[in-house]
């Protein structure tokens, strides 16, 4: 029997927000949404308050609280209107896990305050656990991993690595598979945004089209299940059907496959250890030929990078993040070339990284930091 479970959506505007409230939509009898947060969506998120009725709901943008009021009725929700009040929410008893599916490093405080205070945190926020992967670690018995990577590892292996030879995580390859790289000058913003197979946020888009999301799920991968980087591989699998493979030390494999729709994962994650309708069928193997090759590591040096920071310090994925996030923020804004993503984040490695880091205030700090002096080195990159 699956018992009812108080939740919170940190970021519940975006593609995984709306994807963990379909599911809670499909399965009412055993959720309970407490609490929303959202960045400036204001419109999406009174449709969501006005809807779920949480206890609380939060917006960071505090110019829009006025509009907020304005957007919601019938309802008792309480606004809160500070991120301290927010933190005593997340820490209470009224909220057992937290869905932390805020995009960028801006989930990082919010969701380590969530772990801390000893809730299940569903982690949709890779970059929180590139950032501050070390502090993290010790807390990984209270994540369960969202991103359809992770979450279909978690699933073959649980938290058990045992007789487990090495992981695959698969890449759709993004929408520059097949490009040849010369033509890799001539990629737009419009280009770059239109994904095969998921509809997601910009930033995650571009990521995608970089390879620099498989980047950073290898680090987190790292982090999450024990493996070292020489034994997480990536395959491209354009179909995006396979989600992973485990390949055992007695030569066989397993794997875990579904359609590309994250409600898929986010009810494993939310109901684990038991499993309820995600609102989404299984998936018919005679459908379509599946396909699998190699990357390019040519065309997609992003997944290079991985190994690279893994074997330098827990620094150097930090900086990573840092630089990636600044060069995706100033390609979307279209000041840089694709390729000079790339190159901000290869030019990010000669920073020094010999701080100790560990725990989130220092790791804010650093990130400050490292920023400043990234956005010293994208100057010569500027259009």
């Amino acid at each position: 029997m699956i018992l009812s479970k108080n939740i919170a959506i940190l970021g519940s505007t975006g593609s995984i927000g709306n994807s963990t409230l379909e599911v809670v939509r499909n399965n009412p009898m055993f959720f309970k949404v407490v609490c929303l947060t959202a960045n400036r969506n204001v419109n999406d998120l009174a449709r969501q308050v006005n809807e779920f009725k949480p206890n609380y709901v939060y917006i960071d943008s505090p110019e829009l609280i006025s509009d907020l009021k304005l957007k919601i009725h019938d309802t008792e929700t309480k606004i809160i209107e500070s991120k301290k009040d927010l933190c005593e929410i997340l820490a209470s008893p009224e909220i057992e896990s937290v869905v932390s599916a805020m995009s960028g490093s801006s989930g990082l405080f919010l969701t380590n305050h969530a772990l801390v205070n000893n809730k299940q945190v569903l982690l949709a926020n890779k970059e929180s656990m590139v950032m501050a992967g070390p502090i993290f670690k010790k807390f990984k018995h209270n994540i369960i991993p969202v991103d359809s990577e992770h979450n279909s590892v978690f699933q073959l292996i649980d938290r058990s690595v045992d007789f487990v030879s090495n992981i695959v995580l698969t890449a759709s390859g993004g929408p520059f598979r097949e490009l040849p790289i010369s033509e890799f000058k001539n990629i737009t913003k419009d280009m770059a945004l239109k994904h095969p197979n998921w509809s997601m946020g910009e930033k995650i888009t571009i990521d995608s089209a970089t390879m620099m999301n498989k980047c950073l799920e290898i680090i987190e991968a790292f982090y999450l299940f024990d493996f070292e980087p020489e034994d997480i591989d990536v395959l491209i699998h354009p179909e995006s059907i396979i989600h992973s493979i485990i390949n055992f030390l007695d030569g066989s494999s397993i794997c875990q496959f579904s359609e590309p729709n994250m409600q898929i994962p986010i009810s494993y994650a939310l109901a684990y250890p038991q499993r309820i309708s995600s609102g989404r069928p299984s998936y018919d193997l005679a459908a379509k030929s599946l396909t699998f090759q190699k990357p390019d590591l040519k065309k997609f040096p992003s997944i290079t990078f991985a190994y690279n920071a893994l074997k330098n310090s827990a620094n150097h994925c930090l900086i990573l993040n840092a630089a990636n996030e600044i060069a995706v923020d100033n390609f979307l804004q279209q000041k840089i070339s694709f390729n000079n993503i790339f190159n901000i984040i290869s030019d990010s490695f000669d920073l020094p990284d010999n701080e100790i880091l560990d725990n989130i205030d220092d790791t804010v700090h650093a990130d400050e930091l490292y920023r400043a002096k990234i956005n010293e080195i994208i100057n010569k990159y500027y259009l």
